[in-house]
Order: C-alpha cells, then structure tokens, then sequence
C-alpha cells in the first residue's frame, strides 16, 4: 500500500524536517545522554514555539484542527532526529487521556499542555505484565470525606521528575480510574532510574496517602478498559511513525557510510554484501511506513479496525526497527559498536519503544484474537 502525502503534509514534514536538522546534532546528543540529560529545553521550547502540541487538537478545544494523519507526520521527523523531549508522552498519550476526560478536566488543563506552560505523563504499568487487572495493578484509591487518597508504585514513568501532572491508573472499589497527580504534591516521591533508551528518561513514582480533591478523577474506565484501550491505540500509531522515522535515519546513516568507507581501494557499497544489507532495509522500511501510515489514516470511531491496525503498526514496525538499527550496526562495523557513534542510540530506541506498551508478540496474540472473531 502506498500513501501520498498531500501539499499540506509535504511542507509539514519538510518544515520541521529543516528546523530540527539546523538544531539537533547527534554528536551532541551523545553528550546529553551521558551527561544524564532529563530534558532537552532548547529544542522542546522550538516545539512549543512552532505549535506542534496543539496541531491535531479540535479548534473548539483550543487547538489549530488538523488531522491525525498531519501531526503523525511530526512524529515521524521527530523520530529520525530523536530529541530528548517528552513529545510522546505529554504530547500524545497525556493529551489523549485529557481529550477523553471529563469536560471541565479537560477545559481547565488541556490549555497548559498544548500551549507548553506544563508538562504531564502517564504511569499504568507496575512491572513487566502489561495486561490491566486485580493482578497487575495494586495503586489504589480509597474515598475519604474530603475526597480521596492514593496509595502505590508505578514504574516506567518517561519523563516523570520533570512532569508537572501525572495520569495515574489506580483501582477503586468499583473500577479502574485515571488520576490526575500533581507532582509536587505531598506524599509523591519521584525517583529516577535507568533506561535503555536514554532519549526518553524513567522514573519510578512511589504515592503514599497523598490526599486528592472530588475533582481529581479524569476518566472513569469501564469493565473493557474503553477509553484506555482507545488512547493506547492512538498512541501506537505515532510511536510507529516515530520508528518508521527513526528507521530511515539508520538507513540513511548506512547507505552514507557505504559510500565514503574505503576497503580494499573503493567504497564498501560496492560490495554486495553491503548492498544486500541496505536493499533489505530499504524493503523493511517501505513495508514499514505502509503499515504505520495506515494506522494513523484509519477512523477512530471504528474500535475493531483502530486495534487491528494500531496492532499490525506495533508487531511490524518494532520489529522492523530492531532489525535495521542492528543491520546499521553491521554496516558500520568497528565504529557501529562505539559509544562515539551515534547508531547505538537508534539500537537501544528500537528495543526499548518495542516494549512500550506491550511486546510485539502481545501485539500479535491481539491480532488472532480479534480475526477469531
């Protein structure tokens, strides 16, 4: 399947395409990374700057009203030069939950996200399960006379200790819910930690009897976890243009290498065995963006095809990514393995967003399940 970007589309891409390259340098990148770089604010104020964060967001809420498809498009850009910014999860899953939360949440908070005041994230998942139960989840919300406290851990919090909101996911007597945590709030402890894509710092969030007002519920989820299961989906379909983008610049660093390495007195891309590696990439990575553009093109209201293809988009395009960011290693040999280099910051990005929200295999499972029906 192939798509064709409108004029619209065309001058997104390659608008941001020139902004980013002028102010993104991967050598730098390198040095943020080990220098523990929580937040690139330079290039997150050119975000802001430029009204990415509110561009797929209805003009009735305060956004500019384009389309999904358009803003994927971003995400896509923003994949190939990866900024340390919290674009995915403030700019996608938090204000996804905010546009399915209840209106006057939405009204009051969906301004400060879009236009770059604040900054939220989202904390689900509390080990390496990824299925939402009794089981999985033990935050819980507990009603009081004044309103509510949370107690529990969360982990996998991207970008949490320099996040102004937090959507927690807890349960209740009745049902799971979204809560809206201030960081800053007593009883929250931020901590962070490790990650193996260091372009999306994590943190572990610990709540003890933080106490929350009525008015701190965001969604209430139902039985079939709806709402949730609809951002996550949403969610899926940017995190896969972000590979697919991501995945061009690996083959793009390759296919540059080839050309300027000298092996036996010519180019290393004479060799065929260069060449079937780049053709395999290059392959992939059509197949790829088929795949990842269709899962931002299809229409939301429909449940069924918005998982099938949110689904095929995570299977497929995080396993494509693994295996070029692996085969531009290769490509470049010795220097492919260095930390000097920037390809081992894509390799570690590709199996790191592979994990995000569920493996690929999970992804598959989900497929069989809905075809079954």
């Amino acid at each position: 399947m192939q798509f064709t970007l409108t004029d619209l589309q065309t001058e997104i891409k390659e608008n941001s395409s020139k902004l980013l390259k002028e102010n993104i340098d991967l050598l730098e990148t390198i040095q943020k990374v080990d220098d523990n770089c929580r937040l690139d604010e330079k290039v997150w104020q050119l975000v802001i700057d430029q009204g990415w964060l509110a561009l797929d967001v209805p003009e009735e809420d305060g956004g500019l009203g384009f389309t999904n498809t358009d803003t994927a498009i971003l995400s896509e850009v923003l994949g190939y030069y990866m900024p340390i910014i919290p674009i995915f999860s403030s700019g996608v899953v938090f204000k996804q939950i905010l546009l399915n939360s209840k209106n006057e949440k939405k009204d009051k908070l969906l301004s400060e996200i879009i236009s770059g005041q604040k900054i939220g994230t989202y904390a689900v998942y509390e080990n390496d399960k990824y299925d939402i139960n009794e089981n999985t989840i033990s935050t819980e919300l507990t009603p009081t006379d004044s309103g509510f406290n949370l107690n529990g851990n969360k982990k996998y919090v991207m970008f949490g200790d320099v996040s102004d909101y937090i959507a927690v996911l807890a349960k209740s007597e009745d049902n799971f819910k979204f809560i809206l945590v201030p960081t800053d709030a007593k009883g929250v402890e931020i901590k962070q930690t490790s990650s193996l894509d260091q372009t999306r710092p994590m943190c572990e969030v610990t709540m003890q009897e933080v106490e929350l007002g009525q008015d701190s519920i965001l969604i209430n989820l139902d039985k079939e976890l709806s709402e949730w299961n609809k951002i996550k989906n949403i969610a899926l379909g940017y995190l896969a243009m972000e590979q697919v983008g991501a995945s061009q610049a690996c083959l793009d660093m390759s296919t540059e290498y080839a050309k300027e390495r000298i092996q036996f007195g010519r180019p290393i891309g004479s060799f065929q065995a260069i060449q079937h590696i780049c053709a395999n990439m290059l392959m992939q990575l059509e197949s790829a963006k088929s795949v990842a553009y269709s899962a931002v093109r299809v229409d939301y209201s429909d449940i069924v095809e918005t998982e099938m293809s949110s689904m095929l988009a995570k299977s497929y395009c995080s396993e494509v990514f693994n295996k070029i960011a692996g085969d531009n290693i290769q490509v470049h040999g010795g220097i492919g393995f260095t930390w000097e280099h920037p390809a081992h910051l894509y390799f570690k990005k590709a199996k790191s967003d592979s994990l995000l929200f569920g493996t690929p295999k999970l992804a598959r499972d989900k497929i069989a399940e809905l075809l079954s029906f």
